[in-house]
């Protein structure tokens, strides 16, 4: 039996129609359509692609010729009367079987989200544990300068108001892991942002006038500074960042390009402006928090309160919240239960 096809020269792409067939059981011959023997090649110094659907097959010989041709049922009864191994047997059998189609749709589908919700956020860790400081001032510095022409304004806060509100920031912070040089308060009128208090990657902690003036007490501020240093502590900030556009993040670390960095400090006001970082990261700066209020001989509760008392001033109902500090990663009011749960009675 001959296989019709095309037969490419040693090491050319000269081609020309021919005919593959058997000679005896170890020999393949290729002859064109008049009949010409073009060349004789040992079954040894033939190698023969896989079988996948419909794509055409390829014969490749020793000595850099080879053979295509579209007729897969031909090449196979070639096969077998050589005896040459069959590649790729398994991937076609799979490929014609429903079931495993089905089932590799499944399992892509099945990857697909456990990279999504498991490999980004362990990636995103990883770059953030890797950020330079270098890159981390670049991002803060644009993106306070982003928010200040865009949203914020100068504070309007009193000079007794802003050392009152330093003295307890230094407190805080000389119970945090940075130290009290390890973090740095700015004063802002939240504008359209409100009552809001946010983290840059730096260290830097903005707190807006609105916040300050809803606060009823110290404690309660407290709690909020040691909220926003838990998301430095952790760089939940580049975290979310980086998940928000992981591309860029992997080559602005690679090759220092801050043509990327600037991209990335794009992405960071909405994040600090909405408060949407993750429902973990939300949790864990709250009990960092109350951990931190308990060894300040503080109450946890305090901040419970300042969240509800946010909470009527975003909404104005309880039938859903605007975006702000709150955000909705945990809702308040689980966040406030579990705030109070660990306050000693």
């Amino acid at each position: 039996m001959a296989v019709a096809g095309r037969y490419f020269f040693p090491r050319s792409t000269r081609f020309v129609a021919a005919q593959a067939s058997a000679a005896g059981s170890d020999r393949l011959q290729i002859a064109d359509d008049a009949g010409t023997l073009l060349a004789q090649i040992a079954r040894k110094d033939i190698r023969m692609s896989a079988r996948l659907g419909n794509l055409p097959r390829r014969l490749d010989f020793a000595d850099g010729s080879h053979f295509e041709t579209t007729d897969n049922d031909g090449i196979d009864d070639l096969r077998r009367t050589l005896n040459l191994r069959a590649p790729g047997g398994v991937l076609h059998r799979l490929e014609k079987s429903w079931r495993w189609a089905l089932a590799s749709v499944a399992v892509a589908i099945l990857a697909s989200y456990l990279f999504i919700a498991f490999g980004i956020p362990a990636i995103a860790k990883e770059l953030a544990d890797r950020t330079p400081a270098s890159v981390a001032t670049v991002i803060s510095r644009q993106t306070l300068d982003f928010l200040d022409q865009a949203t914020m304004n100068p504070t309007a806060l009193k000079a007794a108001e802003q050392a009152r509100a330093l003295k307890l920031f230094r407190t805080v912070a000389r119970h945090a892991p940075r130290g009290e040089q390890g973090y740095q308060l700015k004063f802002r009128d939240g504008g359209a942002i409100g009552a809001n208090a946010f983290a840059l990657p730096d260290g830097t902690i903005v707190m807006t006038d609105q916040i300050w003036k809803l606060s009823k007490n110290d404690e309660e501020i407290e709690g909020v500074f040691g909220h926003e240093m838990s998301h430095v502590d952790h760089a939940h900030g580049l975290q979310s960042i980086y998940q928000a556009s992981m591309i860029p993040a992997v080559i602005a670390l690679i090759t220092g390009d801050v043509s990327q960095v600037s991209q990335l400090a794009t992405i960071l006001p909405g994040i600090l402006v909405q408060s949407s970082y993750a429902r973990g990261f939300e949790q864990q700066a709250d009990d960092d928090s109350a951990k931190l209020m308990l060894s300040m001989g503080a109450k946890p509760s305090h901040l419970a309160d300042l969240l509800e008392r946010l909470e009527v001033t975003h909404c104005g109902s309880k039938n859903g919240c605007a975006q702000g500090w709150l955000g909705s990663h945990p809702d308040t009011d689980v966040r406030a239960a579990k705030l109070r749960a660990e306050t000693p009675k």
